[in-house]
């Protein structure tokens, strides 16, 4: 390669023509650096940045508007559960807990006063300078728990196969005592399907008036101190009485917390002796109706003389006018004896309070064994005096393992420690 410095022009004529006097070719000197890359990246670079500009501005050009928001269907106003209904063009929705709201774009953020408004679900009443649109859904957002309300006056109960004076005391909430005293007396030996029952709304005394007591009166008979429990009760049309006045005779009233006499809890017994006993002895029943009952039984009479019917056990409570037995405790499973030879008249549950018991007939007298664990004999069956029969337990209305021992002449308990004096200590 020729160096352009050793080469050599003549001298020019300023008269001569202006080009150079031999060609001279473009030549690269080895020094001379290439053309620089990083322009290059540079411009592609920008090139693209342009390009990507230009696609997005026309995506937006070309997308639609955006539209009303729909509600969904079970959101959709109704006469029923819309409230102003007002339509914008463009619109935002806002939920606050159940109840979904509509503002125009560009309201102003709802403040604290329109909040709780909203909260109390008070939309119709709501004033915050721009329309709205308040719609509720079909669901209420509260939930109420059914609860039983206490009753206000006595209702009658009309009693069915099975019934018992303590199943309907239970079934209501009430103690078998204020049903006994609320009722004829008749109901406490025999409850019959179709009895009406009277049901007070609570423990008390429900009665008609006859006579001509005042109210005080009343009060003391049925040991209430203040007559004004009578007066003031929810229970009575009484507020504009006064102590000394006397209810109308036939009306109805009721003495909250009131007790009457007391109650000798005793099943229907029934002993028909009328035939020859020497050729068909007796024929008893017990408690008819009562799951346990054995219907009418014939048994023979007399027996071989009493025994005590639990001799590992404790005396815990006598004979009274309110308790028609004597308990005496052992611990659960201990054999009970039969106290006499006699026949089975009932022998399963008792819903007169005895749970598992049994009831043995000996002629005219009858022993009964409650609050048994367990039962060993069965219906119509004789049993030798000193038999084991069942078992000491805690079923029926009981606080505890003993035997609940009664001895009784047809239908009228005897105090059991007169006859079988080592079953009380």
């Amino acid at each position: 390669m020729v160096d352009p410095r050793n080469i050599h022009e003549p001298p020019i004529d300023p008269l001569a023509d202006t080009n150079p006097s031999i060609s001279i070719r473009k030549v690269q000197l080895d020094s001379a650096p290439e053309t620089a890359s990083w322009r290059r990246t540079v411009g592609l670079i920008s090139l693209i940045g342009a390009a990507l500009l230009t696609l997005a501005t026309t995506v937006l050009l070309i997308m639609p508007h955006p539209q009303n928001i729909a509600l969904p269907t079970s959101l959709a106003p109704t006469p029923n559960n819309a409230i102003g209904a007002t339509v914008f063009p463009t619109e935002t929705l806002v939920v606050v807990t159940s109840v979904p709201v509509v503002v125009p774009v560009g309201a102003p953020t709802i403040g604290p006063d329109v909040m709780q408004a909203l909260l109390q679900a008070t939309p119709q009443n709501l004033d915050v300078g721009n329309p709205l649109i308040v719609q509720r859904d079909n669901f209420s957002p509260f939930t109420f728990i059914k609860q039983d309300r206490p009753r206000s006056e006595t209702i009658q109960y009309t009693a069915t196969t099975g019934d018992t004076i303590y199943t309907i005391a239970e079934r209501f909430k009430i103690a078998p005592e204020t049903i006994a005293w609320s009722n004829s007396r008749r109901i406490i030996e025999v409850l019959r399907p179709g009895d009406v029952v009277n049901i007070p709304p609570a423990d008390g005394v429900y009665l008609q008036v006859v006579g001509s007591k005042t109210i005080k009166e009343w009060a003391n008979q049925y040991q209430v101190n203040d007559p004004y429990t009578i007066i003031d009760s929810d229970y009575n049309d009484l507020s504009s009485a006064t102590p000394d006045t006397v209810p109308a005779s036939g009306s109805f009233i009721f003495i909250p917390g009131g007790k009457g006499e007391d109650i000798s809890w005793s099943p229907g017994v029934t002993v028909d002796n009328s035939g020859d006993k020497a050729k068909q002895g007796f024929v008893t029943s017990f408690a008819p109706g009562d799951p346990g009952s054995c219907g009418n039984i014939q048994n023979p009479g007399g027996g071989s003389g009493w025994i005590n019917p639990l001799p590992n056990g404790t005396y815990v409570r006598g004979f009274s006018s309110v308790h028609s037995g004597v308990d005496r405790a052992a611990s659960p499973g201990t054999a009970v004896l039969a106290a006499n030879s006699g026949a089975v008249i009932f022998s399963g549950w008792s819903s007169w309070g005895y749970g598992n018991a049994i009831v043995l007939a000996h002629g005219p007298f009858l022993t009964l064994y409650g609050h048994l664990s367990s039962i060993a004999v069965r219906c119509g069956q004789l049993i030798p005096a000193g038999s084991v029969i069942g078992g000491v337990g805690s079923t029926g209305n009981s606080t505890g393992p003993h035997l609940h021992f009664e001895i009784r002449y047809g239908q009228t308990p005897q105090d059991p420690c007169a006859t079988i004096p080592s079953y009380c200590y």
